[in-house]
């Protein structure tokens, strides 16, 4: 562990999982870098990764990404650790349930069969390269609407814009300051106090948080109204916090309404740029892959599920193959390229002294792609492993949305956004690569998630494809 190797990552040098993966080829699966004034360790090993993910109280999220985040969302999970972030998820773990998302089932499903008709119902051949922006712009109004009940494409229209710039700003920032982990606290501090956008959609935001908490608390003190199902992820976090108070014969609620403004700001900026990333990566993959959409058709089929189909959650159950392609799509693209964890006392790894405050890197992009850990070629798109080779990979080989007890919290909702978004997409549309006219070659925009850089695609609605088994 004698080694420092030191990076200066910028975007014009490529995404981040690129080097740590060129690292690993050099240096092995412990290796540590030097990053601003610290050293951090990469790790790229089963065993190595089982110790500091399963000691939950020697391994923590790190101190950066709790200070970066404590600056957007001082009170949200991500900027919390001990009995606050014990006392938080008490309220937030549950929402992400599958019994807390299946309510907003139907209106996934509007948001997605909107942006297929809005997109590529015209079927005038036209060669599409904004589909990374329509993708971010389709989740946010998912994601408006799972949160606040609000409707972007048919609201106000003022409202709906300024919203919709309150998202924009708010995730920009985010993303900015989720990857500035050598900037100093006061600068950082400086620069965010003077961000004029931010600040202007961080009051847009908890002008509209406000209103629903304001609005869901009253409802609860209406007995007349306490049968009424919340109608966003804002109102089932008050109802939440309001049944614990009760339980509890508390005079005071869990969770205060600055701490569920940051959890749902939170919430909404982690579920838009996971699963906005994802089903851009999608797109992309389907181009290059135009077998395995035969396949996925063929299912669709199977179950009734025809272009004119209604789909249920019943149908999206029942789709194997489907769910094979959700898991490969998150394996094989660079969404998220690592977890970070930080020592909390001294420890040893392997005969390896590990002191506190030490930071370790795990590498998933790393282990998602690693030929000891998956039968079937890893550097290949090949959905079929999922089904039979590769049903079961070993534990922590496969982490799209990070492990131990700091895992994600959205990841049943992301999961559940993914798998009805390209359900949907297959029933109505096929994609194809523009070949020649265009560039269509994928490459990397590294942002919190790692986008893919160049989409240019064809997409016609089924009942006019060719596409043939």
């Amino acid at each position: 562990m004698s080694l420092f190797y030191s990076i200066i990552w910028t975007a014009g040098r490529g995404a981040f999982h690129e080097a740590i993966a060129r690292l690993k080829l050099k240096y092995g699966d412990l290796f540590a870098i030097q990053l601003g004034r610290g050293r951090v360790t990469v790790v790229s090993c089963t065993d190595y990764i089982r110790h500091i993910l399963t000691d939950r109280n020697t391994y923590e999220i790190s101190e950066t990404t709790n200070r970066n985040f404590k600056l957007i969302f001082p009170t949200a999970l991500l900027a919390i650790r001990g009995d606050d972030f014990k006392r938080h998820s008490r309220i937030m773990l549950p929402m992400y349930r599958k019994n807390k998302t299946l309510p907003f089932f139907d209106k996934i499903v509007l948001c997605i069969d909107r942006f297929v008709e809005k997109e590529f119902s015209c079927q005038d051949r036209r060669i599409h390269t904004d589909l990374v922006v329509k993708c971010q712009h389709v989740l946010l109004n998912i994601i408006a609407i799972i949160g606040f009940d609000y409707d972007l494409e048919i609201g106000s229209p003022m409202d709906g814009d300024a919203l919709r710039r309150a998202f924009n700003d708010v995730i920009k920032c985010a993303n900015h300051f989720a990857l500035m982990a050598g900037m100093p606290l006061w600068i950082a501090r400086m620069r965010l106090a003077i961000d004029f956008k931010f600040q202007r959609a961080l009051r847009i935001l908890q002008h509209y948080v406000i209103c629903i908490i304001d609005k869901e608390q009253k409802r609860q003190r209406d007995e007349q109204q306490t049968l009424t199902k919340p109608k966003s992820l804002i109102a089932s976090m008050v109802t939440a916090a309001e049944n614990d108070r009760l339980e509890m014969g508390s005079s005071k609620a869990l969770l205060s309404t600055s701490e569920l403004f940051d959890e749902v700001s939170l919430s909404m900026v982690a579920g838009f740029e996971t699963t906005s990333t994802a089903l851009s990566w999608f797109f992309f993959l389907m181009s290059k892959h135009l077998d395995v959409q035969v396949k996925i058709k063929e299912e669709l089929h199977y179950h009734g599920l025809t272009p004119s189909a209604t789909i249920t959650p019943d149908d999206l159950d029942a789709l194997v193959y489907v769910e094979c392609v959700m898991k490969e799509l998150l394996r094989y693209a660079p969404i998220a390229a690592a977890i970070v964890r930080q020592a909390t006392r001294d420890d040893i790894i392997n005969d390896i002294i590990v002191r506190k405050g030490d930071i370790f890197l795990i590498a998933t992009q790393n282990m998602h792609r690693d030929p000891r850990y998956w039968k079937i070629d890893p550097t290949k798109f090949i959905p079929e492993r999922f089904l039979d080779e590769d049903k079961h990979p070993p534990p922590y080989a496969y982490m799209p949305f990070g492990g131990g007890h700091r895992a994600c919290i959205g990841q049943d909702l992301a999961l559940f956004e993914l798998k009805i978004a390209i359900a949907r997409l297959m029933q109505r549309i096929t994609i194809e690569d523009a070949g020649n006219e265009a560039n269509n070659s994928g490459g990397f925009i590294q942002r919190i998630t790692c986008f893919p850089k160049h989409v240019a695609v064809r997409v016609y609605m089924d009942s006019n494809t060719n596409l043939t088994t």
